[in-house]
């Protein structure tokens, strides 16, 4: 009886051996999967922008659960004892999973599943003045644009300032993008790039500065030099050649305007002239 007891405890270790030699494969496969998965994570911090202008950052993140899912695999094979059996011939036969293995591979596959791919969506402009979303100094006049990537689209303005597109791609959903107008006499106060989070988008606009440029003569020709030439409260004076050239911020800046020239010994002159109309030449007389 002592004899055989001996012999079973010196049985113990080579058994304990045995096991640690079925569970080593097991424990390799984890690690080396866990290790793939911390790669494919670093990948996907390096390219985010990517994959979201593409439209794959759902579908990559399960990507990074099929390492990890193998990893966990390894755990539970080789230490809880989950199963699979297969029966039939080849593809047509029935794959039966039993134990925590079945909920992994629900979780993991079911994902690919669940992230269905979002839809395109529809996009209205609206532009508006400084005044706020109810100014509209466009209707009818103008043309909006997107620029999607390398795709540009134009789109004109409504009657009620309004400039649509039809399909966005999903992919540009909460993505920041230029916008850019295209409106004789009017420009963004600035050039920045603006997020596109939902279906309608608020485009600010303001008329463009303005330059009034000419020439002051008198009813022979000759220039006059040193006239007060005014407008919409901005002043220069005609320098060499009767020229004169002034600047007209935006905020000032409306559909007509009235141009003043007054000169020493000379009758005033005014016109209503519009904005960038092209040179002017005033004719003085005493």
């Amino acid at each position: 009886m002592r004899k055989e007891s001996r012999v079973r405890k010196l049985e113990k270790p080579s058994e304990a051996r045995n096991g640690w030699g079925e569970i080593a494969p097991y424990a390799l496969l984890s690690l080396g999967s866990f290790v793939v998965g911390l790669l494919l994570i670093v990948l996907v911090l390096r390219n985010a922008r990517l994959l979201v202008s593409l439209g794959l950052e759902g579908r990559f993140y399960y990507l990074i659960l099929l390492p990890w899912g193998l990893a966990v695999t390894g755990v539970l094979f080789g230490a809880l004892q989950a199963f699979a059996q297969y029966s039939g011939n080849h593809l047509g036969g029935t794959l039966k999973l039993g134990g925590s293995i079945a909920g992994l591979a629900l979780f993991v596959f079911g994902g690919f599943i669940i992230t269905q791919r979002e839809s395109n969506f529809p996009l209205t402009v609206y532009v508006h003045g400084s005044a706020g979303q109810l100014d509209l100094p466009l209707r009818n006049q103008g043309d909006v644009l997107l620029d999607l990537g390398g795709d540009r689209r134009s789109s004109p303005i409504g009657d009620r300032g309004q400039a649509f597109f039809a399909e966005i791609p999903s992919n540009f959903r909460g993505q920041k993008v230029n916008v850019a107008l295209d409106a004789s006499g009017y420009e963004r106060p600035d050039n920045s790039r603006l997020e596109l989070s939902g279906t309608s988008l608020y485009l600010e606009v303001r008329r463009k500065p303005t330059r009034f440029v000419g020439n002051v003569i008198d009813v022979a020709g000759n220039p006059i030099v040193g006239a007060t030439v005014s407008v919409a409260g901005i002043s220069t004076v005609s320098m060499e050649l009767g020229r004169f050239d002034l600047v007209v911020p935006s905020n000032r800046v409306l559909d007509e305007m009235v141009l003043s020239i007054t000169a020493g010994g000379f009758q005033p002159w005014s016109e209503m002239e519009p904005p960038d109309g092209g040179p002017v030449t005033a004719v003085l007389r005493r």
